[in-house]
């Protein structure tokens, strides 16, 4: 397995012996992950890896049974997750979780409830504070989708556009957090291969301007494209670490993959036709 850390490099989520077991099953089986700071990090692997019930445990949803999580040096371990957020740990759902009612702006605004200033006597009184934040929080959500590349109607219902842009909406309230650390659970799910590769764009673009990016993804093209280390799970426990395109050729990550070795040396061989369709 080899070293993704490097050497002497600030780590921004630091997972220890970590493990989970629910109803007696190992979800989660004693996993080591080390993630520097302003890097790209793919969670990949089967369904049923234990990749989400490691995200839960980053983000506080759930408790980890043993083990240990540092966010920047801190363990947040038994945090709650509200107590997380304000560390600056911020997350998107396998299945999209939006605001029924709200509209695009409104679902963004949301997100930067952490970060307002004003009382609630300004609130209720709409104080010259109080406007000026609003209306600074309304530019920001707007910035924020341009930015995720939405182009629905700001005043549309969140709830009712395309799949694709309520994970981009999804993503943009989450950065409405101000986040250091972004956790992404299968950002291009439902996406096509034009919407994945921006997604992909807007990850290095997020990481350029000082953001950890944490993410699993089924998009091997993707991931093999914009991540810069991957962790590869299966049944709980972790098979290899390191560089993705090194990690997809191992034998046991292939079989974890795929089943049958005949099965994942004929994706494999596709995987790279795909990577590198004009054959050079």
């Amino acid at each position: 397995m080899t070293d993704t850390t490097g050497s002497g490099e600030e780590l921004a989520v630091d997972i220890v012996d970590l493990t989970k077991t629910f109803g007696g099953l190992k979800a989660v089986d004693d996993v080591t992950i080390k993630v520097p700071r302003q890097r790209v990090h793919g969670i990949l692997g089967p369904n049923g890896a234990g990749k989400t019930t490691v995200l839960n445990m980053i983000s506080g949803f759930i408790r980890a049974d043993s083990g240990r999580i540092d966010v920047f040096g801190e363990d947040v371990t038994r945090m709650a997750p509200f107590h997380i957020a304000r560390r600056g740990v911020a997350r998107t759902y396998q299945n999209i979780r939006l605001f029924p009612g709200l509209t695009v702006i409104e679902t963004v605004i949301a997100g930067a409830y952490m970060q307002r200033r004003s009382t609630i006597a300004g609130a209720i009184f709409l104080s010259p504070i109080e406007r000026k934040e609003r209306k600074a929080v309304r530019a920001r959500a707007a910035e924020l989708l341009d930015m995720v590349g939405c182009t629905a109607p700001h005043s549309a219902l969140a709830e009712t556009l395309s799949y694709g842009d309520q994970r981009r909406v999804e993503i943009a309230r989450a950065l409405a957090t101000d986040p250091r650390i972004l956790l992404l659970d299968e950002p291009t799910a439902g996406m096509n291969d034009v919407e994945s590769e921006q997604i992909g764009q807007l990850l290095v673009q997020l990481k350029d301007a000082g953001l950890t990016l944490i993410l699993i993804e089924h998009n091997m093209r993707l991931v093999e494209e914009f991540c810069e280390s991957v962790s590869v799970m299966n049944s709980g426990a972790l098979l290899a670490e390191g560089p993705p395109t090194w990690c997809l050729e191992q034998e046991d990550v292939k079989e974890a993959y795929f089943g049958k070795r005949s099965d994942a040396a004929r994706i494999a061989t596709l995987r790279r036709v795909r990577r590198d369709p004009g054959g050079s």
